[in-house]
């Protein structure tokens, strides 16, 4: 499976864990898309993942962020995204069963002094959960359609 990976500057770490993991079990992993700098932007890399999963119709993305909020606003203002975060194996296996989920978000952790995110644990698990659980199709379709028609009739 092909997988587009994007990660602001808090979550080198994690990222190439998970891209060193992924490739053990046999995905295809992107060049990750990736903010070196508290000066790069996560909506620049949530979009460069999102373009790649949408010409790609069979891959997925993972964004990973400080606490995985902006990469999952920037991520779902895309026509054709449907973005979750994940904080544990139920989250990932719902995103794709009912949502048909295309981008998985997770966080890696922040802490501003007032308020500390921590990072997700158990980041393999909720991949491999997501990676491996089918859309459930039936009553779901016609929700995916509708969320698809309501971001579209906002442009």
């Amino acid at each position: 499976m092909k997988i587009y990976i994007g990660y602001d500057h808090r979550c080198l770490k994690m990222a190439y864990k998970l891209m060193e993991e992924l490739v053990l079990l046999g995905h295809e992993v992107n060049e990750p898309f990736e903010a070196n700098t508290p000066d790069d932007d996560y909506p620049d890399i949530s979009t460069a993942v999102c373009k790649k999963v949408k010409k790609d119709k069979n891959s997925f993305g993972i964004l990973l962020c400080g606490t995985g909020i902006g990469m999952y606003m920037a991520a779902n203002r895309e026509l054709g995204i449907r973005a979750a975060i994940a904080k544990d194996e139920a989250d990932a296996y719902f995103a794709r069963r009912h949502e048909n989920c295309n981008v998985l978000v997770m966080a890696a952790g922040y802490d501003d002094g007032v308020f500390a995110v921590k990072p997700t644990k158990n980041v393999m698990k909720i991949v491999e959960r997501f990676l491996s659980t089918p859309f459930e199709g039936g009553r779901h379709i016609r929700r995916v359609k509708k969320q698809e028609e309501i971001l579209k009739s906002q442009f």
